[in-house]
């Protein structure tokens, strides 16, 4: 994933053949302790919602984010052309996220095979040209997916985004909500207006 600084993006990826990927409660917690432990260190995380067999983050790329991961303390093992040299140390944190994931999940639930599609999507959101900027889209339809998959009636009611972070109700969140809020223009007031927002196809379309 080529990022740049101070871009944000949408980050995606779903189950191998749209198979689930959180099997109950437990495993959405330890999914997010991952998140925490790998990519909160390497990006700005603005939202995200696990779901599932998928899950999307918007995140806000840093100087960290694209930095080359050189040093060798920093690499799961070490070869002659190994090609960690050339991965930044977002693309890095995300390959070890999931990596991670899938491996204790195969372990927990009995199962074999790869958990999570081969790719995992960056798609940028943001731009300097006011029209061409789906990011606050992207925060819209990132807490709303529960409600339009038929999960829930109202993004308050799943307790696996960032919703509730936003909100005022986490003690310790994983978004950057300073930042968040910064980037995006979102007070407690608009953020429940947006629950009832319908997303244009053509912005989706954006998204992806």
């Amino acid at each position: 994933m080529n990022l740049r600084p101070q871009e944000m993006y949408h980050v995606y990826n779903r189950g191998n053949n749209r198979q689930r990927i959180f099997y109950n409660t437990g495993n959405y917690h330890y999914f997010l302790q991952k998140v925490r432990h790998y990519l909160s260190p390497n990006c700005d995380i603005l939202a995200y919602c696990l779901m599932p067999n998928h899950f999307h983050l918007l995140v806000h790329a840093n100087d960290i984010s694209i930095a080359p991961v050189k040093k060798l303390e920093e690499m799961e093992f070490v070869r002659e052309n190994n090609p960690y040299i050339h991965m930044s140390r977002f693309s890095h944190s995300i390959q070890l996220l999931l990596s991670s994931y899938a491996k204790a999940i195969n372990q927990r639930h009995n199962r074999s095979g790869s958990l999570f599609k081969q790719n995992t999507k960056a798609k940028q959101t943001s731009s300097d040209a006011f029209k061409m900027d789906y990011s606050l889209w992207c925060f819209i339809y990132i807490h709303n997916n529960p409600v339009v998959s038929g999960l829930v009636t109202s993004p308050e009611k799943w307790p696996h985004s960032s919703y509730h972070e936003y909100l005022g109700k986490s003690t310790d969140p994983i978004c950057n909500l300073k930042l968040g809020r910064k980037l995006l223009d979102v007070n407690i007031k608009e953020l429940k207006a947006f629950n009832d927002c319908e997303i244009p196809g053509h912005i989706i379309d954006h998204l992806f």
